[in-house]
């Protein structure tokens, strides 16, 4: 993967609760994508569970106007590109206080304890990885406005 190459355009993906069947297949893909492992723990989306609603639910960076997360860091270790509004992570800024997952109001941001690593969507350089390999729909590209 070409990780920081630059995205031109917002790729918003729209979450659909319903048809989600809780495969995790978009969790298992992503950090495929980007480091050639299957590691849950790695991935830039995440299905939770509802098992008193019978519902899986996808989480993804939301790739916000004006996102709460950014001047959450008291670091600075975010930023957001202008053009993509993808949140970019400076990992050797980052000092894993969790400001910026509090912060998320989507739930799109994680902090892995055992890697000392904050995960956030970056769209995959432009293909998400997640859309392609979805087949029941919970995770489509919307068309851009």
């Amino acid at each position: 993967p070409m990780s920081g190459s630059v995205v031109t355009q917002r790729l918003p993906i729209k979450i659909e609760i319903k048809p989600c069947s809780g495969c995790r297949m978009c969790q298992m893909v992503c950090p495929v994508f980007h480091e050639g492992v299957v590691n849950l723990e790695k991935a830039r989306v995440r299905v939770k569970d509802r098992y008193e609603e019978l519902l899986s639910i996808p989480y993804i960076c939301q790739l916000c106007e004006s996102p709460d997360c950014v001047p959450a860091c008291p670091i600075e270790a975010l930023t957001q590109e202008a053009s993509s509004g993808i949140i970019r992570v400076d990992d050797d800024a980052c000092n894993g206080c969790l400001s910026c997952v509090e912060a998320c109001p989507h739930d799109a941001i994680w902090y892995s304890e055992d890697l000392e690593k904050l995960y956030v969507c970056d769209r995959c350089d432009g293909d998400p990885t997640c859309v392609k390999f979805c087949t029941s729909g919970a995770l489509t590209l919307e068309e851009a406005s």
